[in-house]
């Protein structure tokens, strides 16, 4: 009596097996992917919050520079006068006290804070501090430390002054004569994040209603 015969093996489990570790392979890869998509949007995220506040913290800077309360030796409350601008250079082109204070520009031109130089070491904007003795923690570019969640440099910023043709009021202008022309201050303040290619920037107005205490009216 002979045995039975077995079917031929044709191997289409191995093909099922291989087809379900391809889709298996393809899931994981498309999981990874998302995951790192997700984590890169929150480094991102978080790097935008950081130069956020970095700039929000130059914008009090600044608005102490202008307005006071300063007790810092540095401070130049003086040369903010609503009424007289002559310590402000064309193009922010100030050195000493005069660093990052902006003449107005003519109708029409760009305002100066486009064309700012907003650099680590330049004369044409200010470091947060400079003048009010302020201190901001910020990354170690110099040695290439970890910064952690600090951002990657000192935010900064510049003080324009800008024509006031309105006043606050709005029933009351301004004359047009020059004798009687007033300024407001814009200060336009810049960020940096962990990564210093991650900037934010930030522009606020200050009226400034007279001569801080002690400087000539």
């Amino acid at each position: 009596m002979n045995p039975p015969r077995r079917p031929a093996q044709r191997g289409f489990s191995l093909i099922v097996v291989l087809l379900m570790l391809v889709v298996a392979m393809v899931l994981g890869i498309g999981a990874a992917q998302v995951s790192l998509v997700g984590e890169r949007s929150a480094r991102n995220d978080r790097d935008t919050e950081v130069a956020f506040q970095a700039a929000e913290a130059a914008l009090v800077d600044a608005e102490r520079d202008v307005l006071g309360p300063n007790p810092d030796a540095a401070q130049r409350l003086c040369l903010f006068n609503g009424g007289d601008i002559s310590a402000f250079v064309p193009a922010c082109g100030g050195a000493g006290i005069r660093q990052g204070l902006c003449a107005p520009v003519e109708a029409g031109d760009k305002p100066a804070w486009i064309a700012a130089n907003f650099a680590a070491a330049s004369t044409t904007s200010v470091a947060y501090g400079t003048f009010t003795g302020q201190s901001f923690a910020w990354g170690d570019e110099a040695t290439k430390a970890s910064a952690g969640t600090l951002p990657a440099r000192a935010p900064r910023y510049i003080v324009e002054a800008v024509r006031n043709f309105g006043g606050w009021q709005t029933d009351q202008l301004q004359g047009a004569s020059a004798r009687s022309a007033s300024y407001l201050f814009r200060v336009t303040a810049i960020g940096f994040g962990v990564q210093e290619d991650t900037q934010v920037v930030l522009q606020t107005t200050l009226f400034k209603a007279g001569v801080s205490p002690g400087c000539p009216s």
